[in-house]
């Protein structure tokens, strides 16, 4: 693909309303994550400090909402961390223009070749240097901004905290994905009925091979519907072009592709 044809995938992506389910017990838990670290900011320090706590569970209530195969309380931890990095050295940086607006750039190009590995970490990236912007006029010394970042990292812990003590659906992405998968081996099969050499669409599958590269925890933890059955989607789609296409050495015409229209 060239890069312009990329460009324009992308700008057409762009526009495409993605329909999702709604999650209220999930966003019923970050905002009480949200609220309980303003809370204990406010009442063990001061408005600023809770104001940077708050944007760390807030970034990272929004990290965990992102289409990822990841531990969801791995990326709300990397996302209060990330946060409070870039608040610490940002207020550093500050008092010296120069150094400042270089930090700022290095910020902003590494938050767009984030977008490379996937929108969750593009996401986060991007997040972090509007936050930054913000969070580093609050802190009024050296002192105080490394207590600004690490109440950042706090608002990151305490969200990845309730994600482990109430993971609702947490498999629901991976059955998603495997869904797809298999809605797409249906698809190609009809397809295949009225036009031999119809392709196949690779990128449901693909999505179903990210889901299933699971940590050695997560994989003891796996329900069982999950195990086996995207690999027989794997195995079925080879079957069902060998079946219909003719460069494989199917039947173009004739009873034998009449019984292969019935089978599919």
């Amino acid at each position: 693909m060239s890069w312009l044809s990329a460009l324009g995938h992308t700008a057409r992506a762009a526009f495409v309303v993605e329909r999702r389910r709604l999650e209220p017990l999930g966003a019923l838990r970050g905002a009480a994550g949200l609220a309980f670290v303003i809370g204990v900011s406010l009442w063990l320090f001061s408005p600023a400090v809770a104001a940077s706590s708050a944007f760390g569970a807030y970034q990272a209530a929004i990290a965990t909402y992102q289409r990822s195969w990841r531990p969801r309380p791995q990326l709300a931890l990397v996302s209060g961390a990330t946060l409070g990095i870039s608040t610490f050295l940002g207020y550093l940086s500050a008092s010296h223009l120069v150094l400042f607006l270089a930090l700022l750039a290095a910020w902003a190009f590494l938050s767009g070749l984030s977008w490379a590995a996937g929108p969750t970490v593009g996401v986060m990236a991007s997040s972090n240097v509007a936050i930054m912007l913000i969070t580093i006029t609050l802190p009024g010394s050296v002192a105080e901004a490394a207590e600004h970042a690490a109440m950042s990292l706090f608002g990151g812990l305490v969200q990845a905290a309730l994600l482990v003590l109430f993971p609702f659906r947490r498999w629901r992405p991976h059955r998603d994905a495997l869904a797809d998968a298999l809605a797409a081996e249906a698809d190609y099969a009809r397809r295949l009925r009225h036009d031999p050499h119809a392709d196949f669409d690779p990128e449901p599958l693909m999505a179903a091979r990210e889901a299933a590269q699971l940590t050695p925890r997560e994989h003891r933890r796996r329900p069982a519907e999950l195990s086996g059955a995207r690999g027989l989607a794997e195995r079925i789609r080879p079957v069902l072009a060998s079946l219909a296409d003719p460069a494989l050495g199917a039947p173009a015409e004739g009873i034998e592709r009449d019984r292969v229209r019935e089978l599919l």
